[in-house]
């Protein structure tokens, strides 16, 4: 008898086993970054690098809602080694989902937010302004107690989210000066146009401060889109806005992008900034170049490859 249960608990131990999911994803990236305008000492030309490892486990109900989590491991040159980041857990069901902890944010996850970067470093001046919380691929600093929740839903096309992060869910009184972040986004597809916007208060956890996203993409073809993004940020009584063109064209293995941006920083000492790049498929991997002149007019370009797993 005590062989036949032993035998039983050892089987719906290995159906368990079978019914989780443990995957590892991520990226590396190399290559050569310049920049004309890097301070006095410092050198103009260096190597970059990056490899990021996402662990995800998960496992699936008898009634289909799925639960998992992530932490990432992640090195970037001149990091003194390799980190992690603090963990997410999520539930899932059909279109819905439900993070808490590390979550990802409505603003950030946004559709076309980040579509006119280029490069193999994916950068541009046409991205947004101001800061607003992400999941953090690095451990907190100084927020050792941020708790996130954040929700979606999507069907046909459409997505919708909701986020709220607390930097110290511990404390019922925050510091003057900092709050809970609370952003909402939406972007529909629909046949050959994508629009999206994105709203954040509170953003990054600063009393008061807020940014601003609308986007909208128009697939010219399979191999052509064109799209405007407009971002706005207010910090307390100043403000700042962006407005982005960009656009992309596919020939064979070859992929030529380039955007133009208008910002209205007082800093700034010239409000456009433009860069082009191409990407050269090479199946599995991708070899990018890209130039920039910044609102500082400064000259930035890179080439180096970079791979998805």
């Amino acid at each position: 008898m005590k062989k036949i249960l032993l035998a039983t608990t050892l089987l719906a131990a290995s159906a368990s086993v079978a019914a989780a999911d443990i995957k590892l994803s991520g990226y590396g990236r190399f290559g050569l970054d310049y920049n004309d305008g890097a301070a006095a000492g410092t050198s103009k030309s260096q190597v970059n690098m990056r490899m990021r490892v996402n662990i995800d486990g998960s496992v699936e109900t008898d009634s289909g809602v799925r639960f998992g989590g992530r932490i990432r491991l992640q090195y970037t040159d001149g990091a003194s080694g390799a980190t992690l980041s603090p963990a997410q857990l999520y539930a899932t069901y059909e279109g819905f989902r439900l993070e808490v902890g590390n979550t990802n944010t409505a603003i950030d996850s946004v559709a076309l937010m980040y579509n006119s970067e280029i490069g193999y470093l994916d950068r541009g001046f046409g991205d947004p302004i101001g800061n607003f919380y992400a999941f953090s691929s690095t451990p907190y600093v100084g927020e050792d107690n941020r708790m996130g929740i954040f929700a979606s839903y999507a069907v046909n096309g459409l997505n919708l989210r909701i986020s709220y992060i607390d930097p110290d869910q511990t404390d019922s009184s925050l510091p003057v000066g900092t709050a809970e972040e609370l952003s909402v986004s939406a972007d529909y597809k629909f046949n050959q146009f994508t629009i999206a916007a994105a709203y954040a208060d509170n953003a990054a956890g600063v009393d008061g401060d807020k940014a601003l996203f609308l986007g909208a993409e128009y697939a010219i073809s399979d191999v052509a889109n064109v799209g405007l993004l407009y971002n706005k940020a207010d910090f307390g009584a100043a403000n700042q806005e962006r407005i982005t063109l960009y656009g992309n064209y596919t020939m064979d293995a070859i992929t030529i992008k380039g955007y133009i941006a208008n910002d209205d920083a007082a800093a700034n000492l010239t409000d456009t900034s433009y860069g082009l790049g191409v990407d050269y498929d090479l199946g599995g991997a991708r070899l990018a170049a890209d130039i920039h002149r910044s609102y500082s007019k400064d000259t930035i370009a890179g080439v180096g490859v970079r791979f998805d797993f």
